[in-house]
């Protein structure tokens, strides 16, 4: 398994649950899942176009997401705004940033934020 640049690494109160909804919900590939003996996910990693995200469950009562903002670059906001609108989660219309990329932005049920985008960033001026 090869690892570059930045891998998020993800915290949930049900990292199973968690892992079914972001492969069904966004079409993330279920790469790597080790589960305890008794069926719970003790940490898990999911492929994102070339981009790994490992996730881990923890105990109830944790603090929920929501401290992170997660950037995943895909070909087509529009098609992935189709797909995800209707799920029952908060997702912002595609929308063209001042920066340069399309975008939108989808927090899921455990709080995170998922921002993905089209296109590049501006050079700096």
């Amino acid at each position: 398994m090869t690892y570059t640049g930045v891998t998020p690494y993800l915290y949930y109160t049900d990292a199973a649950a968690a892992l079914d909804w972001l492969t069904a919900t966004f079409g993330f590939g279920p790469d790597v899942r080790y589960t305890a003996e008794d069926g719970t996910v003790e940490e898990a990693e999911i492929t994102a176009g070339p981009a790994r995200v490992m996730m881990a469950g923890r105990a109830p009562g944790a603090d929920e997401g929501g401290g992170a903002l997660i950037i995943v670059h895909t070909d087509d906001v529009d098609a992935l705004y189709r797909r995800v609108d209707g799920a029952g989660v908060a997702v912002e219309p595609p929308a063209d940033q001042p920066w340069g990329p399309r975008t939108i932005t989808v927090t899921d049920p455990w709080g995170y934020r998922w921002n993905f985008w089209q296109g590049e960033a501006l050079p700096p001026e």
